[in-house]
This record gives structure tokens, C-alpha cells and sequence, in this order.
């Protein structure tokens, strides 16, 4: 009788079962149940701000013991810190905490301290906005129990998730109340900020100098593009903002989708085509240059000619002489931007120059501007300092070196020429006491077009052409600044290759010979001795 009466009821509470549909409790219950947690968690806001703030709240009804020794279990669990507060990271903590109690006092009795203690915040007359982490977290830990069409949504899910984690472009998802509920691989590298770092905080917690940049432009109402330009660690890199915003039915279920691009290479690409433009435009005004001043320049190396040859006093004489080796630089100088603009390999005919012949004349040519006479030229480079070069180019550089250091110093400073004369090698500078050369400046003073002068003072093409020159002369250039405690001066070292003499060759060569040969001398009497010992020794072996 027993048994057929446990049988009816079984049959009963089946039936019934079955034919009875569940209500929406049932349906939360039983979906909290295959997650392993007690209730699904909403995105609602905490009365809390912190961890910390948990063992607070929990004391009254757990006391302090109990209450910071299950808060910190809770964070042990969840891999957590006493420090987090990020919305996210709370909600879990609370749940968990929530699953720790009931193990000890119940479901009932855990629910009801929890509520009590560490209420959500949660928004009258709109329906419950479902925490997208959560959700996430239990498919990607039991999506092997899906099956049918619950696998097909599941694998659609994973395929569109992993599609907006690899885009190439920076995209982040924000909630109605501004936190970050998708930050994807490209924004990661982009910002520097990985995605377990900032998901689930606030959009307000970004760090500099992403801060000022994104939450001016999430706050805007318009969702038109935005260019803005952001610094990371001293360099500038140009963005472009875009975002859409998701509507539907519930305020607490919008968000926000923020996407960021990096425009720096195609920036710098544009700059680059620009600066290429610029150059072509210089090569065709060069090329006209040379052939409108090319006329004039043989005409007034004729009439110098012909007045040197018929001048009879010594002055006129010089005079005609300078005027034609003036008139042979401006030619080369026009030859030297053509060749610049053209972007070739120009070759020169590498001879012996004098370059203390070469610093006089330069320095020459600057007094006799305006402003030359105003400065102390001190020009130690003792004389018959040879190196293989071209004077006229050499000249060039110097001119232009002395220029700039009069440019950027004070009337009455003193500006000096030195060398360092090595073996091989010989090392000329030109130090100034100005004002120094920006590090901004510096690192780009060899491009063309870089120039600290006002518009109009200065084209931006002297170091320029200073370098192409040293580097024809298979020499190198090395520029310090600033180089006193003051922060001030400049410093340009330029080293080319010294020019020797038959009779230096020939007394390097000599020395190196007798070198070797003492070498060879003592390693053969170091061989004779080692065979001398061989023997020694041999002989002593065969007496034995």
C-alpha cells in the first residue's frame, strides 16, 4: 500500500508538473541554479564605494570579526584586492559574499543580511538592467552544456565578440551611467590600458591623458566625428573620435559606443607628401634659378676678367680677382641646390685644403654683413691643417655655421674655432655662448625646412646643406647643446679625413714596419727557444 501510494504521488506531482507552466521566480530560480549563484546579478548601483566599505556595513549584523574575515575570504575567491572599486568588481563581491553566507546560515537568512546590509540602488518603474559580465562569464564557463539552438546563439555570440576584440580601430562601450562595459585589443595597445584594468569602472576613473581627451568627448550631445590631438610620453599622435548611441526601451539598458582611431601615420604620411612637394617645388624654382642667374654670373666673371687683365695697379687687380672668386661660389652654391632639390648623390673631387685658409675666408665673408663686426671671431686653427675636401663647399658650411651661431647670440659675444687633430682624423668646432638650440629643434635639425628664425629670416636649409656636404666629404657632424651650466651655447664638431703628406706616410709606414719587424724578430727567438727546449728536452728523454 505504500508503495503504490509513493507511486500515485510521483505520477500526480509529474503530471502536474508538466502541465503547469513555471512562473518568472521559478525561471530566475532555476537559470541561478545551472550558474551556480544564488541570483542573477543586475547592474544596479551599490550603496558602497569600496571594498572596505563591506566589513562597515556587515558589522552590525555579523560583527567585526566574522564581517572583515568573510569580506576577505569573498576577495581571496574573486582574486581581489581591499582597494577595488570598480562598480563591477563590487556587484561580484557582493554576490559572492551572499554565496559564502549561505553556506553558513542559509539562503533565507544570507539574502536577507545582504539586502539589509549592502542594498542595490535600484530605479523605480524601469525593469532591471541585466550585468553583461555576469552573463558573459557563465556562457564562457558552461557554454558546454548548450545544446541545439542555445549553441548556435552561443557560437554567433563568440564570433561577433571576437570580431569587435580584433578590429584594427579602438572601439569602447559605455553604459547609461558611464561605465566601461567593452574595451577591445586595439584600444588596449592604443592607450596602453588593458581591458581587465578598466572594464567595469567608471569612464571618469581613465587615466591621463586619455582622461581630459575621451570624457570631453563622450559628454558632448552630438555624435559627429571629432579630430583631437594627445601627447604620450613626448610624442604627438592625432586621433579621430567617433560614437553612436544605443537606444531601447529602458533608460538603464542604453549605452554608448565610443570608436578611436589612430591617424598619427597617416599624419605623418601627409606631412611626408608635403614635404616631398615642397622639395619638388624647390627643384623646379632651383633649376630656373640657375638658368635666369647663370647669364648674369658669366657676365660679370667676363667683365672682372677683363678688368683684371687691364688694370695695371695692384688693388684693382685684387679686386677683379675677388669678384671672380665670388662669382665661382655663387655658381657652386646654385649647383650645390640644384643637386640638393634633385635628391642625387653630388661627387667631388676630394684635394688637399687648408683649413685654416678656409676658416680665414669664411669668417671674412661673415664680417662683411651687417651684423658680422658686432662679434669676437676667435679663429684657432693653427695653419697648414690639411684635410682632402673641397674648399668652396667647406667654405659653405663654415659660412654657414658662423651664421647661425651670430644668429643666435648676442651682440658682443664671442664665437671660436678650434680643432682636435687625431691620427687619422681631424676634428674642427665652432662654439657660440647663444641661447642654445630647443631638444624639439634639435632632434630634427637636419630635415629641410627646420628653422627657428622668423619668416623670411632664414629658409631652413643651411644644416641642411651643411650635412649633405660633410657627408659627400665621407665625413660626420655632431652638434651638443646646450653645452655650460646656464643652460646655453652651441657646439658643432664636424670631423673630416686628414690629408697627409708622402713624407707622414712614409714615417707612419716605417714605424709600422719596424714594429712588425721587432715583433717578428722576438716571436722567431720565442720559436727558436720553444725548439731549443724541444730538443733539450728530447735528448734528456733519449739519455734516459
Amino acid at each position: 500500500v505504500a508503495t503504490f501510494a509513493l507511486f500515485t504521488n510521483a505520477v500526480v506531482f509529474s503530471i502536474v508538473s508538466i502541465m503547469t507552466s513555471a512562473s518568472p521566480s521559478e525561471k530566475r530560480a532555476a537559470e541561478t541554479c545551472n550558474l551556480d549563484n544564488l541570483r542573477r546579478s543586475y547592474r544596479w548601483e551599490l550603496s558602497v564605494n569600496s571594498a572596505r566599505e563591506f566589513i562597515d556595513q556587515l558589522q552590525e549584523p555579523l560583527g567585526p570579526a566574522t564581517a572583515s574575515r568573510e569580506v576577505q575570504l569573498a576577495l581571496h575567491d574573486l582574486a581581489m584586492s581591499m582597494d577595488e572599486t570598480r562598480p563591477y568588481a563590487l556587484r561580484r563581491l557582493r554576490d559572492q559574499l551572499e554565496t559564502n553566507l549561505s553556506g553558513l546560515l542559509g539562503p533565507t537568512v544570507a539574502q536577507s543580511i545582504i539586502d539589509q546590509a549592502i542594498p542595490y540602488q535600484a530605479h523605480s518603474g524601469e525593469s532591471a538592467t541585466q550585468d553583461i559580465h555576469h552573463i558573459e562569464t557563465g556562457l564562457e564557463e558552461y557554454h558546454h552544456k548548450l545544446t541545439g539552438l542555445a549553441a548556435e546563439l552561443d557560437s554567433l555570440r563568440r564570433f561577433h565578440r571576437q570580431t569587435l576584440q580584433d578590429l584594427p580601430i579602438g572601439v569602447c562601450s559605455l553604459g547609461y551611467d558611464g561605465e566601461v562595459l567593452g574595451w577591445n585589443n586595439a584600444l588596449s595597445e592604443l592607450t596602453g590600458i588593458s581591458s581587465h584594468d578598466i572594464v567595469g569602472s567608471n569612464i571618469s576613473q581613465l587615466p591621463e591623458p586619455w582622461l581630459p581627451v575621451v570624457t570631453a568627448f563622450v559628454t558632448k550631445q552630438a555624435n559627429a566625428a571629432e579630430q583631437a590631438t594627445i601627447e604620450i610620453n613626448g610624442n604627438k599622435r592625432w586621433l579621430s573620435l567617433h560614437k553612436a548611441t544605443i537606444k531601447s526601451g529602458s533608460y538603464l539598458n542604453d549605452g554608448l559606443v565610443v570608436v578611436i582611431e589612430d591617424q598619427t601615420e597617416m599624419r605623418l604620411l601627409e606631412q611626408q607628401l608635403g614635404h616631398n612637394e615642397r622639395l619638388a617645388s624647390i627643384g623646379r624654382l632651383a633649376a630656373g634659378v640657375a638658368h635666369e642667374i647663370g647669364n648674369p654670373i658669366t657676365g660679370i666673371a667676363c667683365l672682372a676678367q677683363n678688368l683684371k687683365y687691364d688694370a695695371e695697379n695692384d688693388d684693382t687687380i685684387e679686386t677683379s680677382e675677388q669678384i671672380l672668386e665670388q662669382t665661382k661660389r655663387v655658381s657652386r652654391i646654385v649647383h650645390s641646390l640644384v643637386s640638393f632639390s634633385h635628391g642625387g648623390d653630388t661627387q667631388i673631387a676630394l684635394e688637399p685644403v687648408d683649413l685654416k685658409h678656409v676658416t680665414d675666408e669664411a669668417v671674412g665673408l661673415i664680417q662683411l654683413s651687417k651684423n658680422g663686426k658686432d662679434y669676437d671671431i676667435s679663429n684657432q686653427v693653427p695653419a697648414n691643417t690639411l684635410v682632402k675636401g673641397d674648399s668652396q663647399k667647406l667654405i659653405q658650411v663654415f659660412v654657414n655655421l658662423l651664421s647661425n651661431a651670430i644668429d643666435a647670440s648676442p651682440p658682443g659675444s664671442a664665437i671660436s674655432i678650434f680643432t682636435l687633430i687625431k691620427e687619422h682624423t681631424l676634428s674642427i668646432c665652432v662654439e657660440d655662448q647663444g641661447c642654445g638650440i630647443p631638444p624639439d629643434v634639435l632632434q630634427r635639425i637636419y630635415e629641410p625646412f627646420v628653422t627657428t628664425k622668423d619668416p623670411g629670416s632664414g629658409t631652413g636649409l643651411g644644416m641642411t646643406l651643411v650635412y649633405r656636404i660633410i657627408e659627400e666629404h665621407q665625413g660626420r657632424i655632431t652638434i651638443d647643446s646646450p653645452i655650460n651650466a646656464a643652460n646655453c651655447g652651441t657646439r658643432v664638431t664636424i670631423t673630416l679625413v686628414r690629408y697627409q703628406t708622402v713624407t707622414e706616410v712614409t714615417s707612419a709606414s716605417d714605424n709600422t714596419d719596424n714594429h712588425t719587424s721587432n715583433n717578428a724578430n722576438n716571436n722567431s727567438e720565442k720559436i727558436e727557444m720553444v725548439n731549443m727546449g724541444r730538443t733539450d728536452n728530447n735528448n734528456a728523454e733519449q739519455s734516459k
